[in-house]
């Protein structure tokens, strides 16, 4: 990626990047996501990574969600607190989000309780990684 992105204008980096993770082959879209906060710039990739986040193919969303310190650095409050409640609800592993403490605020506490109480309405088991996150307070 620091290659591509270097032999082209930086104009050009973000169409790069979407033209990437919106029509690459899983594996591509994986690694793009993986490096976003080794290129150049990153913060301007972040309504892309954002959008990353609503894909329905689990291995790409964990590669944005988990064990990526992107989301940590750069998405706003409410992006990274719907990641965090996808996540739970997907099975994705809340315990691979980078910095998830350190981001844990009131109001994703708040999702994750609604959430959880949703399910045991329901009937449904809650997963355990929802006290990741009323823990990590």
């Amino acid at each position: 990626m620091l290659a591509a992105i270097g032999s082209i204008d930086p104009a050009e980096h973000v169409v790069l990047v979407r033209d990437l993770i919106r029509r690459g082959e899983v594996r591509e879209r994986q690694a793009v996501l993986r490096v976003l906060a080794a290129l150049p710039e990153p913060a301007r990739f972040v309504d892309l990574a954002v959008d990353a986040c609503r894909t329905n193919v689990q291995s790409v969303f964990e590669a944005i969600a988990c064990d990526n310190a992107y989301p940590a650095r750069h998405f706003p409050d409410g992006a990274f607190n719907q990641m965090t409640l996808k996540a739970l609800f997907i099975g994705a592993p809340v315990a691979r989000i980078v910095e998830l403490g350190a981001r844990t605020t009131d109001e994703l506490v708040r999702m994750v309780e609604a959430y959880a109480s949703e399910r045991r309405a329901a009937g449904r088991p809650v997963p355990e990684d929802a006290s990741l996150v009323r823990r990590s307070r």
